[in-house]
């Protein structure tokens, strides 16, 4: 497997690991402190491997994570936590009858809807899975969406991993436009991105592929703006 292991700003870091089998990049992420580490998603278990290189690559190991917080509990979120004997796991409780680990004990289900978890901001939008939250750093005004809003399967940018990502965000739109969220989900989809528009983010952090920089609340309007028209539409057709 290809992976690319690089900062997106100071102390952060992206993990994007090339999944054959699913024709996209799975992404993680590490805070990196001077003593610990926090990792947001954690990957397949077959994904371990490169955490583990790059943690060490950070002079880091397994045994400095010491908080995995998962944005829901799809098997590219969850599975290679069980690598990580010291940390506490936690999770939204909406996900306990549907997280995809060998070892679902292991995690705490008590991930807030709408409240501070340490130095996060963590909001349920619940639009890909029950209990699928995203998660805003404040720190670092990094904003980590999981698959809520992600790139999977799309390449990467010209410009790299971490980018502007122009591109990334026209295809978002044209998929949008184009029916990629049905009528019914595109109310909860819209509930999400109002809860979105509320921070303040330098950077979109999501589940799979590029990782976007700049005008991240310009980029979340846009598609509020669009899915809105859309319902819109819908409504006047019924």
């Amino acid at each position: 497997m290809e992976y690319i292991f690089e900062a997106v700003k100071d102390n952060i870091y992206v993990l994007a690991v090339w999944d054959e089998s699913w024709g996209s990049y799975n992404n993680c992420y590490f805070i990196v402190e001077e003593q610990s580490v926090t990792l947001i998603d954690s990957g397949k278990q077959q994904h371990a491997v490169f955490i583990e290189q790059a943690l060490h690559s950070i002079e880091k190991s397994v045994d400095d994570v010491i908080l995995c917080l998962a944005t829901h509990g799809h098997e590219d979120h969850v599975q290679a936590a069980s690598i990580f004997k010291h940390a506490k796991k936690v999770i939204h409780p909406n996900e306990r009858d549907m997280i995809e680990s060998p070892e679902p004990e292991q995690f705490l289900y008590d991930l807030p809807s709408d409240g501070h978890f340490g130095e996060f901001d963590c909001q349920l939008v619940g639009y890909h899975t029950p209990g699928s939250v995203v998660f805003y750093h404040k720190p670092s005004k990094i904003l980590f969406t999981g698959d809520f809003l992600c790139f999977f399967g799309d390449p990467l940018s010209p410009d790299g991993l971490v980018s502007v990502g122009t591109e990334l965000r026209e295809e978002w739109l044209k998929y949008l436009r184009n029916g990629g969220v049905s009528d019914k989900h595109l109310p909860p989809f819209l509930s999400g991105l109002e809860i979105l528009s509320t921070f303040d983010p330098e950077a979109m952090c999501s589940g799979h592929g590029g990782v976007l920089t700049g005008e991240i609340n310009e980029f979340i309007l846009a598609l509020l703006k669009t899915g809105e028209k859309l319902l819109e539409t819908a409504q006047l057709t019924e």
